[in-house]
Parts: C-alpha cells; structure tokens; sequence
C-alpha cells in the first residue's frame, strides 16, 4: 500500500508508533522492575515488617466474608472463546448496572458485552437478568436490549423521561443506546431520536440536573479517536518485562477524543453544549466521570478521570441567570489550583467522605481514583482554605497506595460491608499485560481483587481472608454493587474481560446493624442528592449516584452501617434541586419521597 492511499488518521497513527513504542519501553522498565521486586532477594527483608505483622494479624480478624453464588442464581454467560485480537477496544471494556426495571422492589442487573469475530454473535450480546427472588432469569429477547450490532462499554439505569420507570443507557464503541422502558417489560431504542447516538469510542457516563431547570443531563466520556489497522502478524510492538505490547493497546498512540455534555431539552431531545460550557475536555482520554457538588454549594459540579492525560475538575459556576441553553454559563476548570489533575492512567471513580479518619471531616465528597500498574491508587480528601477547596493524597497515610503498586485497578465502590459505621473499599482488578507463555490465546494477565476493611484511621488489605472468591484471580473490569438478595447488606457483580459475570453475595457475620434510604423523587432531583444520618456524635454522609466505578453504576439505594446505634437519630436530605427532607428517629428501613408541594414523607418499603 502506498503512502498516498492511506488515511490520515492512519498515518498519524503511525508517526506516532515510534515515539509510543519508546515511552511505552522505558515505562516497561519500571514495569518489570516492580513485577519482579516481591521475588528478588535484593529487597530490604526487614523492611516494613511490623507494619506487615501487624495488618496481618487485624487481617485476620476481619469478619468481612463474600461468597460467590453466580451458578447458584443463574447468572450464567459464555465466555469468549477466540483469541484475543490485541486491540485497545476489546481489552478495555465492559461493565454492569443494577436497577428496578420492573418495579417490583429488587435489583435486576444489566450485563455490557462485545461481540469477538469467528464466535456465535449472541456471545457478544448484552444481557439483561431479571430479579425473581432467588434467581436471576434472563429477559435480554423478550425485553429487546441485547444490542446485537453494538460493541457494549458502559450501562446505567435512569429515568430520563420521567415516567416512572428505569430506562437504561449504554455506552459503546460505536453509536450509543438509549432504550426506553415501555413500562410492559420491553424497552426500545430512542438514542437516535434523542440526539445520543454519537459514533465515538464512549466509555463512562454521569448523570444531573446541572442547570437546575428539573431535567436530567448526561455527561459522557469519550476516550480517543482509535483506528483499527490491519497489520497482520507484524505489529510494531515494545518490551515491557517478557511480554511484548503492540502499540495498538497503548492509548497514546492515539488522540484523545472530546467528551459531551447533553443537555436535557424537556421533549425527548437531548443537545451537546460540551465546548460552550468549557467541558469537552478535548486533551483527556476519558473514562470516567461524576456529577456531585464537589465545594458544598448545592451546585453539581463535574470531575472526570483522564487515562494518560490529566484529570479534569470542574466547579459549577454557580446561579445563573436563566435556564435554557443559550444562558448557560461555562463551568470553571479548577483541576491544578486543587491539586486533582492528576496525569496517571485513571480507571475506576469513587466518592465518599474519609476526611474524620485524620480528625478533618468536612462533610464534603473526597475522591478514590483506581490506576494502571506501578502507579498505586489514589485518595484525594477535600479540605477548604479561605473558601478554596483543596484536595490532599492521603493514599499513603491511609495504607492504600503500596498495596496497589503491582495492580491494574478498574471498578471499585466505597461500602460499609460490615455495618460498623466506617466505610470500606473494594477494587476489581487485571492486568493488561500479557501471559508470556500463552502466545496461542494471547491471555491477559489475571489479578485478585482487593478489599480494605476499615480500621479509622488507616486501611487494612483483607482479601485473602474474605473466601475463596477474593483468593482468585480474575480480568476484572466492571464492578457494581447492590443488595441483590434483600439483607440489608451490600452484594457485588464483577464484570470480567471476554469472560462470564460473578455475583458475590456478603455473607458477614455481625451483630452490627444497618440502615438502608431510598430516594422517590424526579431523577433530576435525586441523582447527585447529598443524604447524611446523624447518629449521636457520628455524622455519616453519602451521595446518590455519585460513586460512578467503572463503567459500572451501583444500585441506587444507599445502606449506612449504624455499628451498635439501634436507632437514627435524623436523616437530612439536601435534594439536588436544593430542597431538603428531614426525618427524625429513625429504626427501619426508609423511602424519602420527594413532592412539589410537600418536601417530605415516609414510607416503610
């Protein structure tokens, strides 16, 4: 082929192939470097070794227990049976959702997947599984959303029309979905009506009323503008360790894409006004994104994880002077003067407040960032100086970051799996390098999960002593979690690379109780909402929607651990419209129903 028939966008690829295969060897270095470190007998013995004794002996002592149950529900799929093709696209993806789309009170989950060429084309088919009490049954045909010519990377659950019902949008690489829930068990596909169905490599997804006109808008990340190269059997590639990596899985080989920012236009049609409000973030290799009101001043604002770029914040401006699209004002990019622009391959987003585990509890949302191998995990706690939020990488001071060095971190969740008033962290992880030994099948590398149980001041790593499950290893991607089974405890669904789902129901042993708050309002309203439960002395605070994962979206159902505490002393809701419940003395389990006249009631579910 001659130079003058090839594309651009093929050429610059390959410009850029050597400049990627020099970075990406002298990254293999410390790559390798770290991966042979734990067996070289070079190392200090000594150490960190009370430390190590120490987190063993309270490892131990967890009694933080999961079980997987995925054959016993019926959570059943084929894995991908031919050999990897060594594209970024398949390495990447999928994830999972849980959501009520019928209804009937339990999470149902919704399982992304992409097809893989020379198998049967339901292989690449996402699924939907139907919640029937005590097994999961699968209505993908009869519901209509198997999405048999997309190439699934992200799904969630939402009522973008208000209706009443869950609709569910999921992102690809290619045209996105939007299928509208008929309210009869069946869904159809609006995406295209609706002005979603954009043609780019979209990956992560976060929804809020961001304008405050009552409508739901999407943010969606986009990750960069891949072109597929037949190259045959010679792809240019580097050493990283003993395994060679094609420039095709490196994302710097690749521009970024510009992300989108829809605005909700009250019927059914949906705007970008991403690059006039300063959002498109057209530098970042997006993968994940939240809407939340980062500075507390009721006002969602948007953070959004780059891979091999630098991390975006951006601060609500505040009041704006009307409500349509042409009065909008742009958001304000604060990620250096907050110290977030963080330029590590950043996966996995979530939310949560550590800031009393060094007695600076602010009551605003801190950030947990998962990252590519030798790049340790990040925790960004907020902290306010003159009316500037600032954030602080306590990842270290709270034992997380040493732990993670030799990982590839995608989805993860901040839960209280053992109801003892302080939350945990669980991460998903597997790697995207290669087995050496497995040329034929070119297999990725597979990595165990990591649980942290929390001891208020620090981390402990507990996996090891939280069932067989968490001994294994896996290519995790996507993880999601909800109380699937109704026992007041938190459950997990792991999304696995060209491989099967795992459902891992908690099985802790406790005499701790839990309190579980459920939000009924306009999506608009309850998604990015601000719900903290008062205790006595002990304040904790969550937010509805807000923990993003990987491609992933948590059942939208929030479940406080009260630890001894037999009753709430008061629920204080801070709706995203700005309106706030409040509901005092509190023992069972809560719906917060939000009314136009009437900011508040109570129903037992």
């Amino acid at each position: 082929m001659r130079l003058a028939k090839v594309s651009k966008r093929v050429r610059r690829v390959w410009l850029s192939v050597a400049a990627t295969i020099v970075l990406t060897g002298l990254l293999g270095v410390g790559v390798f470097w770290i991966d042979q470190l734990r067996n070289t007998d070079l190392a200090d013995g000594s150490s960190g070794i009370t430390n190590w004794e120490q987190d063993e002996e309270l490892s131990a002592q967890s009694p933080i227990r999961f079980t997987d149950v995925t054959h016993q529900w019926h959570l059943e799929l084929p894995e991908h049976r031919a050999a990897r093709r060594r594209v970024l696209t398949e390495d990447t993806g999928s994830g999972l959702a849980w959501g009520d789309y019928d209804n009937d009170g339990d999470w149902d989950l919704y399982v992304v997947r992409f097809p893989c060429p020379g198998e049967p084309p339901e292989f690449g088919w996402n699924r939907l599984f139907r919640n029937d009490g005590d097994r999961f049954t699968d209505v993908t045909e009869a519901a209509g959303v198997a999405d048999p010519e997309g190439f699934g990377m992200g799904a969630w659950f939402v009522d973008y029309d208000e209706d009443g019902d869950q609709d569910i949008f999921v992102t690809n690489y290619g045209p996105n979905r939007l299928f509208e829930n008929q309210g009869d068990g069946t869904f159809v596909d609006v995406a295209e009506r609706a002005g979603l169905a954009d043609g780019a490599w979209s990956t992560g997804a976060a929804f809020g009323d961001f304008d405050g006109d009552g409508r739901i808008d999407i943010y969606v990340c986009n990750y960069v503008d891949y072109v597929e190269v037949d190259l045959g059997d010679t792809i240019p590639s580097s050493q990283m360790g003993s395994a060679a990596v094609p420039f095709t899985l490196n994302p710097n080989s690749f521009d970024a894409a510009p992300n989108r920012l829809y605005h909700n236009e009250g019927d059914g049609r949906f705007v970008d006004v991403a690059e006039q409000l300063g959002v498109a973030n057209p530098q970042g290799r997006s993968l994940a994104a939240t809407f939340c009101d980062l500075n507390g001043d009721g006002w969602l604002d948007l953070y959004v994880n780059n891979d091999v770029s630098a991390n975006k914040l951006y601060i609500h401006p505040g009041e704006s002077d009307g409500a349509s699209k042409e009065t909008l004002r742009p958001f304000l990019d604060q990620s250096l003067m907050t110290g977030t622009a963080d330029t590590r391959g950043s996966m996995g987003l979530s939310v949560g407040e550590f800031g009393w585990m060094d007695d600076n509890a602010d009551g605003l949302p801190d950030l947990f960032i998962t990252h590519w191998v030798a790049q340790e995990n990040a925790l960004y706690v907020s902290l306010q100086d003159a009316g500037q939020i600032l954030y602080q990488d306590k990842t270290r001071q709270f034992g997380l970051a040493e732990v993670s060095t030799d990982a590839v971190g995608w989805g993860c969740v901040v839960a209280d799996f053992d109801a003892d008033g302080r939350d945990d962290l669980a991460i998903v992880n597997g790697s995207t390098l290669e087995v050496p030994s497995d040329e034929a099948q070119r297999t990725l590398k597979k990595q165990k999960m990591l649980l942290f149980w929390n001891q208020s001041d620090r981390f402990v790593a507990v996996a090891e002593h939280a069932g067989p499950a968490l001994r294994q290893r896996w290519s995790a991607r996507g993880l999601a979690a909800a109380d699937f089974d109704g026992d007041g405890d938190l459950d997990l669904a792991i999304s696995c690379n060209r491989g099967a789902p795992l459902l891992l129901r908690n099985d802790t042993t406790t005499d701790h109780r839990s309190l579980k708050v459920r939000l009924q309002g306009p999506a608009a309203a309850c998604w990015g909402a601000r719900v903290q439960v008062r205790m006595g002395s002990r304040t904790h605070v969550r937010w509805m929607g807000c923990d993003s994962s990987f491609l992933s979206m948590h059942a939208p159902e929030l479940i406080f651990g009260l630890g001894d505490a037999q009753q709430v002393d008061r629920i204080d809701v801070r709706w995203a419209d700005r309106t706030t419940s409040t509901l005092e003395h509190v023992t069972d389990p809560v719906v917060v129903i939000k009314h136009s006249q009437q900011d508040e009631a109570l129903k037992r579910p």
